[in-house]
């Protein structure tokens, strides 16, 4: 009887002492990517539960207890405990408050742009695959974005927030000139002379890139994909175009190609400086923005 009485109190003290022991308590820093810098410290691993403090941006604190994605920490300031959203405190934050974000979703896929962290709220923007945002706060599971280049300001569900990115265009591997023609209306033919035929009569600022070279003649193909002779006295360097999309904004890219990183939006009527093409896109220059756009929207 004395035996069997001593394995019960042995279990007893065993299952006293697992709580204390099943966490081990670790000091860690607080991360606050929103504005204000500052979270709520509920009293209990809860949105639901009351508030009792609150905890601010780099705080330090000694993480005592977890519950799915909260922890139970204590503050080293004044000793106040709570609970607050684990992601706060492992680094997720952290990284969400550098720089410029790509949207992580699958080519072909969107995803919405909310005017709050609802997903009843409405709908302001869709983002598509290589477009990029700034992050400016967190809530619930949201994140508080600029959209780049269009300035839109709303919500985005924080799984949808990718790896950081720079915003600095990628430029050509070469920088083949682009060039316009200079004439009212610039004959086209099919060698290097007035005595072939013409096959086009190219428009004043047609866009085009020098293929080949004969004598004073030019074999071009212009951005519309006409190939042909001209002469070279009514071309010029460079060329400048112009946003043409009927009314909505063009996006800049840092690379050639729709699913790459969206620099910056330019509206529609806006003049840009052709520098070289690759394909359908072309390298352009508005002021110090320099990056990609689509030949399809540019009218030259």
């Amino acid at each position: 009887m004395k035996k069997l009485l001593s394995i019960v109190l042995a279990l007893t003290l065993i299952i006293a002492v697992l709580p204390a022991t099943a966490f081990a308590a670790s000091s860690k820093t607080v991360y606050i990517s929103r504005n204000g810098g500052k979270i709520y410290l509920h009293t209990g691993p809860g949105y639901d539960y009351e508030v009792g403090s609150t905890v601010k941006h780099k705080a330090k604190v000694t993480v005592q207890d977890k519950s799915g994605s909260w922890s139970k920490v204590k503050l080293s300031s004044n000793g106040k405990t709570g609970w607050i959203r684990t992601m706060y405190i492992d680094g997720t934050t952290k990284e969400l408050a550098n720089g410029y974000k790509a949207i992580k979703v699958s080519s072909g896929k969107s995803v919405s742009v909310y005017s709050d962290w609802k997903v009843t709220a409405s709908v302001r923007a869709t983002l598509k695959k290589g477009d990029t945002v700034k992050v400016n706060g967190t809530e619930h599971d949201f994140a508080k974005v600029v959209v780049t280049g269009s300035g839109v300001v709303g919500w985005v569900p924080i799984r949808y927030i990718g790896s950081t990115v720079t915003l600095d265009a990628e430029k050509p591997s070469t920088s083949g000139n682009v060039y316009h023609t200079t004439a009212s209306v610039l004959n086209l033919r099919k060698g290097a002379g007035t005595k072939y035929a013409v096959i086009a009569k190219l428009p004043y600022g047609t866009g085009c890139t020098v293929l080949k070279s004969s004598g004073n003649w030019r074999k071009v193909k212009t951005f519309t994909g006409l190939t042909g002779w001209v002469s070279k006295n009514y071309l010029s360097k460079q060329t400048t175009a112009r946003v043409a999309t009927h009314g909505s904004n063009l996006n800049i890219r840092k690379k050639p190609g729709m699913d790459t990183v969206v620099i910056g939006s330019l509206k529609n009527g806006t003049k840009v400086t052709v520098k070289s093409t690759s394909g359908n896109w072309a390298y352009v220059s508005y002021g110090k923005l320099t990056g990609w756009m689509s030949l399809t929207w540019l009218k030259f």
